[in-house]
């Protein structure tokens, strides 16, 4: 007699889903199923790949809702690709989950209360259509991929201005965030509309811990992690001769030092998978500013600061490519806590070309499949335009001869009048 199915089942995240996976696996194979059992820790690429070798009709996965935020689209786009159908199941899964995954492209979710005749009579009704031909319903947005769909990010400073921006471009796109800032409360505000798409983690950058406990949390929380924004910052404004040593450590530690611990302890990470032969396509984008690139009048610390920023982004890249990880810094110019100079704006943050917002697409497509070649570079963002400016360059050598004034004076002309320092009314 022929089975009514073949069904390949996995969990994609914690112990705990297992449990049910196993369950439904029992039940199905009670009725006749044919089930392929996968067991925990399993990838998209995985499920589709052992689905396509074993010629499945179905492929199931038990989640915790976290974990369809993470991964549906990509799952729904391999099986689509195979012409199998999809099922989600977890006790977790309320019905606003399901209505979203029904529309995303998921063939039939069933969540804690779903009866066993029923989900046998969805399960027949989809294998009957799948080795039909038919085709399967058109999820949203198709006209729209999401490239970045299922990777999972580190974003710091992730409560207001920029990093709040950032956190809810990569949530739209299908990426699980981990979102971190010191402020609980703003932090809260932010993550809270994301479900769970986005999970928090209230730290100090400045602590040496705190790579550590983000790298943690990624993996107990979704299991990988493939990028970093490096967003948290401050300004402590003072000129060289009133700036005090506090101050100038503060903005050391948050924008140098924690910066460079991050990269050392997610790029510790990112080397031990690709040495064991599990290479992720790892990115970080780190922050740098106009100010570190050119110069900010009164801001000596702080554009010493953003200028290591640039500097370390491009040393890093060079050190973890070798791993498959690519590290990018942006310079951004938008309107938050820090840029209290910037004009008055609309409400609407389509009509200000000042916005967060308009940043957060950039950073996100430095974080996709699209950028690997991009590594290396510093990227201005703001105001509705995007440039790359050259790193520092060699001059035109000149022969210093016995005459070192001479000769000095020659290369300054070659090398032309150096840029002037920013100011409030020059970025405006």
């Amino acid at each position: 007699m022929t089975a009514p199915g073949r069904i390949v089942i996995g969990t994609l995240g914690l112990d705990q889903h297992e449990v049910g996976a196993m369950a439904i696996s029992q039940l199905l194979v009670r009725h006749g199923y044919e089930v392929v059992y996968l067991g925990r820790f399993n990838t998209p690429q995985r499920l589709a790949t052992v689905a396509a070798q074993e010629d499945a009709d179905v492929v199931g996965v038990s989640v915790h809702s976290w974990e369809f935020v993470a991964y549906a689209d990509e799952l729904v786009r391999r099986c689509r690709e195979l012409g199998i159908g999809l099922v989600f199941g977890g006790s977790v899964l309320t019905e606003r989950d399901r209505t979203d995954l029904l529309a995303r492209g998921v063939d039939a979710v069933f969540g804690a209360y779903a009866s066993e005749p029923d989900m046998l009579a969805a399960l027949g009704a989809l294998v009957a259509r799948v080795r039909s031909g038919a085709p399967a319903s058109v999820p949203r947005e198709t006209s729209a991929p999401q490239p970045n769909a299922g990777r999972v990010v580190v974003v710091t400073g992730a409560a207001r201005g920029l990093g709040r921006a950032y956190t809810r471009e990569l949530c739209r796109q299908g990426v699980a965030v981990v979102a971190n800032d010191v402020d609980e409360a703003a932090l809260k505000e932010t993550v809270e509309p994301l479900g769970a798409a986005a999970y928090p983690v209230v730290c100090d950058v400045t602590d040496p811990a705190a790579a550590r406990a983000l790298l943690d949390a990624a993996l107990r929380r979704y299991g990988q992690l493939h990028g970093l924004v490096a967003n948290a910052g401050l300004l402590r404004s003072g000129p060289i001769l009133a700036l005090p040593d506090e101050d100038l450590r503060l903005l050391l530690d948050v924008h140098v030092t924690s910066t460079f611990r991050l990269l050392r302890g997610l790029g510790a990470y990112w080397r031990a998978e690709a040495k064991a032969g599990r290479a992720v396509p790892a990115s970080a984008v780190l922050t740098s500013s106009a100010a570190g690139l050119y110069g900010f009048r009164a801001e000596a610390a702080y554009s010493a600061a953003k200028a290591a920023v640039a500097m370390l982004a491009r040393v890093a890249a060079d050190e973890l490519g070798r791993y498959g990880v690519t590290v990018n810094a942006v310079a951004p110019a938008a309107r938050t806590r820090l840029t209290g100079w910037l004009p008055e704006h609309p409400e609407d943050p389509d009509q200000d070309p000042w916005a967060p917002e308009h940043v957060a697409p950039v950073v996100a497509w430095l974080l996709g499949p699209d950028a690997r070649d991009v590594t290396g570079r510093t990227v201005e963002v703001g105001n509705g335009q995007v440039s790359v400016p050259a790193p520092w360059r060699p001059g035109a050598p000149v022969v210093l001869g016995s005459d070192a004034g001479r000769a000095l004076r020659e290369a300054l002309t070659a090398a032309g009048a150096p840029v002037e320092l920013l100011s409030p009314e020059s970025t405006v």
